[in-house]
């Protein structure tokens, strides 16, 4: 389409930042996609999800030395139990982002 045959709406500023937001957003996506950005997210979260949870887990420790050590063990063995769960879950999130395909049968 000619310069000529588009319609004065078009030609506008607005119009202008439209198309050029338009154009940025494709190229961010594809750029996130190509990358595997999503799953990079999920497995740095993971991660740094469980080293807060061990460092919780030797303060708890810590911070309670005097008590008798089963109850102590009970309570770590609580919360490091599901983490261990949702860590499997995340994981597995992130080795199906990582193997995701394009629907072509290529992977991406």
């Amino acid at each position: 389409m000619t310069d000529d045959a588009r319609r004065i709406q078009d030609k506008g500023m607005v119009a202008v930042a439209a198309q050029a937001a338009r154009s940025t957003s494709r190229t961010f996506w594809s750029w996130t996609e190509q990358h595997h950005i999503d799953s990079l997210a999920v497995i740095v979260v993971t991660l740094w999800l469980t080293v807060r949870v061990v460092d919780w887990a030797m303060d708890f420790a810590e911070a309670h030395y005097s008590e008798q050590g089963m109850h102590i063990a009970a309570i770590i063995g609580a919360v490091l139990t599901p983490w261990g769960i949702m860590q499997a879950a995340l994981f597995k999130f992130y080795a199906d982002l990582k193997g995701r395909s394009n629907g072509n049968g290529v992977k991406i």
